[in-house]
């Protein structure tokens, strides 16, 4: 009982997260992206003061590790959060999601390139398969001409900022806590984009109802606060790999959430495309469990 709840909240998390595609698209009608970013990093910057101020104070840095805060900060944080909301101008929620979706893929390829990260043969075709389905996706099926939008070139910076921010974080969470990381890697990232935003802050704001208002700070608390530290506690419950088998569902989620909310049908292409990220994915994240199934085994000799 004590695991299925906590699969629940773990799930309860990658619903929220796949929320933020339809709510991102519905802020984008009344704010400039840079202002979205900025409003939500000062949210969560002061909410996380608020829960975490005893773990943010009492805490020692190295150089190595500052220098890795700010390059977190910038990529993971300040480019990643105006790119995600500059490309729900340009494209749907579930572009944005499926592309966003092989983040784990690039994580990977990227440990290859710079750590030679073993990876065997079925992590490769898994990759292939699902940059298949992001290129059918990107290109609307339309292989034979160039058919990239604004914002899926976007929404590819938001995916690779954040595959990059990933193994940033992974370096630094060795020797610092989760708490630590998100709250610097954040008022990081709002202090890069705070000069930026001095044209955009001002306008449209008191043109913006109550309600958009309130969207906008609680989805900040509940998606970027709440659910990530329920995230990073839980996931030590039932393994980081059980955990991350959830996070197949965000696409999905994100699907019916824009059918439901906006009135937005994925395309065939998009099914597709989907089908192919998510059987990339099942491929790259279990390649180890999969040649163990499939390995053959020699007979023993009598």
């Amino acid at each position: 009982m004590k695991q299925l709840t906590t699969y629940m909240i773990l799930f309860s998390c990658v619903f929220f997260w796949a929320s933020n595609f339809i709510i991102g698209s519905i802020l984008v009608h009344h704010w400039d992206p840079l202002a979205i970013a900025i409003y939500r990093l000062l949210v969560i910057v002061l909410f996380l003061t608020c829960i975490s101020w005893q773990s943010i104070v009492h805490v020692s840095v190295t150089r190595k590790d500052i220098l890795l805060l700010f390059a977190a900060g910038i990529l993971g944080v300040a480019i990643n959060h105006y790119s995600f909301y500059a490309s729900l101008q340009h494209t749907t929620p579930i572009t944005a999601a499926l592309i966003l979706a092989c983040a784990p893929i690039v994580t990977s390829l990227l440990n290859k390139l710079i750590f030679n990260e073993y990876r065997n043969g079925i992590f490769w075709v898994g990759a292939i398969i699902s940059l298949v389905g992001v290129s059918m996706i990107i290109t609307k099926g339309a292989y034979g001409r160039i058919s990239i939008g604004k914002g899926e070139i976007l929404s590819l910076i938001t995916m690779l900022s954040f595959a990059l921010f990933l193994i940033i974080v992974n370096d630094l969470s060795v020797r610092i806590s989760a708490e630590v990381i998100t709250f610097y890697t954040n008022i990081i990232g709002l202090l890069v984009l705070l000069p930026f935003g001095t044209s955009v802050l001002s306008q449209k704001n008191s043109q913006v109802g109550f309600p958009m208002w309130l969207l906008l700070i609680v989805s900040a608390i509940i998606i970027h606060g709440i659910s990530n530290l329920m995230w990073n506690r839980k996931m030590k419950e039932v393994g980081s790999t059980n955990a991350s088998l959830l996070l197949n569902f965000e696409p999905a989620i994100a699907m019916i959430l824009s059918a439901m909310v906006l009135h937005q049908l994925p395309t065939s292409i998009q099914i597709y495309g989907s089908l192919l990220i998510l059987l990339g994915i099942i491929l790259c994240i279990y390649y180890k469990e999969i040649k163990a199934l499939f390995k053959w085994q020699a007979p023993k000799r009598m």
